[in-house]
């Protein structure tokens, strides 16, 4: 199955409120976007603009241990004398998993592994390849999966990136038969895989992405898993 992986990009259009009955409603548009965390308040997104929150409406405190986040936010005002930087109320985050690729000719086999593992929107931006990654596992666990963007060294070329997304799941999967499927949940998170001496600067190659998952419908698992396969969008 091949299919286009698209990053999800949310623009409101402006909206005009009354400032007396909503003050804390007014705001210029909506932007999600994958951001890189600088310091305090403060969020450096994938396109260049840089972010500072002034207010938080997600329910939750942003870590200052966050490397990288996607985040929902209403951008409230350009800061006067900045061309891209921007006062705005945080919405909604998600912290994304920072690790870097490994290279398929130096790569443990055994370690990497060959689970389930699959990918509901990926893209490229920032100088990272960043997705939102979903596992197969028993909830709870005591089971420590790993997953890896592992690039393909071989048969990629300046035309073509290669890559596959692989996970070791330790036996903690649908194809040990000792574990009843029923038993089996999706676990997601957003990662981001820094393309550094892979990309080169300027370059728009094809970035084609392979990864293996189950068979069958929806939350309907088998034991069974075939190779799926997508290309990944520059931004």
């Amino acid at each position: 199955m091949k299919r286009t992986l698209i990053k999800s990009l949310l623009l409101a259009a402006a909206v005009t409120v009354l400032a007396s009955c909503f003050p804390d409603m007014e705001y210029m548009y909506t932007d999600t976007s994958m951001c890189t965390y600088v310091s305090g308040n403060t969020l450096k997104t994938d396109a260049g603009e840089i972010y500072h929150i002034t207010s938080n409406n997600s329910g939750a405190n942003m870590p200052d241990t966050l490397k990288r986040v996607m985040v929902r936010v209403d951008v409230l005002n350009r800061i006067e004398g900045t061309s891209n930087e921007y006062n705005v109320r945080l919405m909604e985050f998600a912290g994304a998993m920072v690790q870097a690729p490994l290279s398929k000719s130096t790569m443990d086999e055994e370690v990497v592994g060959n689970d389930g593992v699959s990918i509901s929107t990926g893209w490229i931006s920032g100088g990272y390849f960043n997705a939102y990654v979903y596992i197969a596992m028993l909830r709870p666990t005591e089971v420590h999966h790993t997953v890896n963007l592992v690039y393909d060294d071989v048969r990629s070329n300046s035309d073509t990136l290669y890559f596959e997304l692989r996970h070791n799941a330790y036996d903690e999967c649908p194809e040990n038969p000792s574990i009843a499927l029923a038993s089996f949940e999706f676990a997601g998170s957003y990662m981001s895989f820094p393309l550094d001496g892979i990309l080169e600067s300027g370059k728009t190659p094809v970035v084609h992405l392979e990864w293996d998952w189950y068979d069958g419908e929806e939350y309907n698992y088998t034991r069974t898993k075939s190779r799926r396969s997508g290309e990944i969008t520059i931004l």
